[in-house]
């Protein structure tokens, strides 16, 4: 079976008040990497106080990988993060040129 499109991976650190991947993007799949303590992720379309579209909390010390099936999720205006208290999160999205994405598809 074909890909339907690129996968582009975006590693995120820190929340930020500006949008990470720019609109639209559809969330393909996410991995969380926890701290010493459990964590939450929130992310965001609109800005970093819109509405919230995925939520996951990481246990103490591990990592979560998650696949989004069919489509993904949309974020129709940008992905925002708002609450983030783990180590990082990599962010698999269709989206393959805009600002903030690591390297290139080609």
């Amino acid at each position: 079976m074909a890909a339907k499109a690129d996968i582009q991976a975006t590693i995120v650190s820190a929340t930020t008040t500006n949008a990470i991947i720019a609109q639209p993007v559809r969330l393909k799949g996410i991995i969380l990497a926890g701290l010493a303590t459990s964590g939450t992720v929130q992310l965001k379309t609109t800005s970093a106080t819109g509405t919230t579209l995925f939520e996951a909390d990481v246990p103490a010390g591990d990592i979560t990988s998650l696949n989004i099936p069919e489509d993904g999720i949309l974020f129709p205006y940008g992905v925002y993060v708002s609450t983030f208290t783990v180590a990082k999160a990599t962010l698999l999205t269709d989206k393959y040129s805009g600002p903030n994405l690591t390297g290139q598809n080609g």
